[in-house]
């Protein structure tokens, strides 16, 4: 690649506008939105059936962890991957090797890792094939990548919180309206399938389906959605009184749905050829 080539892609890197949102955001997603999270996490990884391809793997777009735990359940050693250092710090001691890095430019060998685990990641890059290309790239023939994003049909209650948010005078920042954009091109069992062969990924599986991750209440679904980047410092600046009627507003329209919170999920299985 020549030199100008490089200084273009740096310049549309800097200019994603997803790229910092979820700076500062680790005690939040670690204590609410991780009530979602980890069991998603341990249901993607439960597709390996409980046995390792190897024990190298690596957890792409880690955030807090919760596929690395997984993984480390299972006997992996694993280095997590994230582009956020504030998110990668959490239990840092407990998780091992850690690097802030960019998911579609990894900083690894290639063929170096036996597994890799990458939840609801490939939602927030801008081209989910060349990601996927480059999780292939840095795992050994014959190894496995996983990959989970949520699915097009959107549960009810996560819309009944956002919907609750507006009325409280919520704006969507520009990168959740990027993220939804780019969820939606990849929210499909085609579309997550059509992304990993042309990412030359062999054996492509793709299983959509809900998702019990046990929040059963509609306080405990708020309170996972307030835990998420794009709600989590309106919410803040928010007074106690606010925060008060915010919380009972939106589990009303949560309970209100009169369905239980089953996320529709996209879960790929595929082996590096």
């Amino acid at each position: 690649m020549d030199g100008g080539s490089r200084g273009r892609r740096a310049v549309a890197r800097v200019s994603d506008p997803v790229r910092g949102a979820y700076h500062g955001g680790a005690q939040a997603w670690a204590a609410d939105a991780s009530l979602a999270y980890v069991p998603l996490a341990r249901h993607l990884v439960a597709r390996l059936g409980g046995e390792l391809p190897g024990p190298r793997a690596l957890d792409a777009g880690a955030g807090t962890g919760a596929a690395g735990d997984e993984l480390r359940r299972l006997g992996a050693s694993v280095v997590s991957v994230d582009l956020e250092p504030d998110m990668l710090a959490h239990h840092l001691a407990e998780r091992g090797p850690a690097v802030a890095a960019d998911v579609a430019q990894l900083p690894l060998r290639s063929g170096s890792v036996d597994v890799v685990a990458s939840a609801f990641v490939l939602n927030h890059v801008p081209d989910a094939p060349a990601t996927l290309r480059e999780l292939g790239r840095v795992t050994r023939p014959g190894g496995t990548i996983l990959a989970s994003v949520f699915g097009n049909e959107r549960s009810a209650a996560k819309e009944a919180v956002d919907e609750t948010f507006l009325r409280f005078g919520w704006t969507p920042p520009d990168w959740y309206a990027a993220v939804r954009e780019r969820a939606e091109a990849i929210g499909t069992p085609e579309a997550l399938t059509a992304a990993a062969r042309q990412a030359g990924l062999a054996d492509v599986e793709v299983w959509c389906e809900p998702v019990d991750v046990g929040l059963d209440t509609p306080e405990l679904v708020v309170r996972y959605r307030l835990g998420l980047a794009h709600a989590r410092a309106f919410f803040e600046r928010m007074d106690d009184d606010a925060r008060s009627a915010f919380v009972r507003d939106a589990a009303d329209a949560v309970a209100a749905t009169g369905e239980p919170f089953r996320p529709e999920v996209l879960e790929l299985v595929a082996r590096v050829s």
